[in-house]
């Protein structure tokens, strides 16, 4: 008999589709029955069909029964979990996890691993005491990184630092590589030309994305880089502002605003380098589709963000316009071939430390995760 896994989510946010694909692909359908369930939101055709697992439950429990105390949702996952009997449990965010914690006082799970996806996500008082008042011995808290990994390791109390481990998002490089408009598609499609040199920066227009730096950064080698273009994708609150402060720099026809482009790392070999001007970045995800589409890159010196670059590309540090501007110059400079050979390391590294093959490694190496490998 197959043994029963759920993935618990949030909602169906696009980014979080992907993840649970990721953590879906741990297990053999021989062995294991998954099940990917999410809290929040009615059925949706589009997020069944992305969706791997075998089962695909959208709970649609109402936001109010989310706050709180969450006892209706706590009662819905009871009832799931006597049906399916599931052996491991994998929640993504604070939330399903603190549920899936109540849940497994009244039920014997094997085994629970709670996923976190940001920094600061353990700061408050009150998510401390529910966590060292709920945690067992059969409970694993991860970060995605080794910054989120110990952010909570300093703000969980009583519970061992063994575990509180690092469990990395990654990129299924044959699912995606795929999926990659060629560059003279994605150059169409962004109404770019061929002899551009194109820097690209796929993010929310927020402040801790920090574009108003990369902008800057963008202005000072405008007028030694004239075939300079810099694209940003991406919707937020600070769109205006942005857009103002490129009318500022007399720069609206070289930085291109898309707006939300669904997919839109398909659009990446579009670029010649991909730039990430964030001061707060728990991972950086969109740096491993970067790499898996093989371009030069630059990104700021916080956080995750280190973890994720290795001795790849150029990290700088936050907010330092001079050397963001100073590396997107010699970028610019590289030539074509140089340039691929930048991206071809940065695509061995995200193939040696953030592929599907080098999760599952990281994975089952887990010791809570020995004990029930088949």
């Amino acid at each position: 008999m197959r043994k029963n896994i759920l993935i618990l989510g949030h909602n169906d946010a696009t980014q979080f589709i992907d993840i649970y694909n990721q953590y879906t692909r741990l297990f053999d359908q021989q062995y294991y029955e998954v099940t990917v369930a999410y809290l929040t939101g009615p059925e949706n055709a589009e997020t069944r069909q992305r969706t791997m697992a075998e089962n695909v439950l959208f709970l649609n429990i109402p936001k109010k029964d989310i706050r709180m105390l969450k006892i209706g949702a706590i009662r819905r996952l009871l009832a799931l979990c006597r049906e399916k009997q599931f052996q491991i449990a994998i929640c993504h965010r604070y939330k399903p996890t603190y549920i899936m914690m109540w849940v497994t006082q009244f039920y014997r799970l094997p085994a629970l691993i709670g996923v976190m996806h940001e920094l600061g996500t353990m700061s408050s008082r009150g998510r401390q005491w529910f966590m060292a008042a709920l945690a067992r011995r059969n409970m694993l808290f991860a970060g995605v990184s080794n910054a989120v990994r110990d952010d909570m390791r300093k703000d969980l109390w009583g519970i061992p630092k063994e575990r509180v481990v690092t469990l990395y998002n990654v990129v299924d490089v044959e699912q995606t590589e795929p999926q990659f408009f060629s560059r003279e598609e994605a150059r169409q499609a962004l109404h770019l030309s061929a002899d551009d040199i194109v820097f690209g920066n796929l993010a929310r227009l927020v402040p801790n994305k920090d574009h108003a730096s990369l902008i800057q950064a963008f202005s000072l080698i405008k007028a030694d880089c004239p075939k300079a273009k810099l694209v940003i994708m991406g919707e937020g609150e600070l769109a205006a502002s942005l857009q103002e402060q490129v009318r500022s720099y007399q720069l609206s026809d070289d930085v291109i605003f898309t707006g939300f482009v669904a997919n839109g790392f398909r659009y990446m070999k579009a670029f010649d380098g991909f730039v990430l001007s964030s001061i707060q970045e728990a991972f950086g995800r969109v740096l491993i589709e970067a790499m898996t589409a093989k371009l030069p890159i630059i990104a700021t010196r916080v956080h995750g963000i280190p973890e994720v670059m290795g001795e790849t590309g150029l990290v700088v540090s936050p907010k330092d316009v001079v050397a963001l501007s100073s590396a997107m110059k010699k970028i610019y400079t590289l030539s074509p071939e140089e340039r691929g050979q930048w991206g071809k390391r940065g695509y061995q590294w995200m193939m040696e430390n953030f592929s599907i093959s080098s999760f599952q490694k990281q994975f089952w190496q887990l010791p809570l995760m020995q004990s029930l490998k088949e």
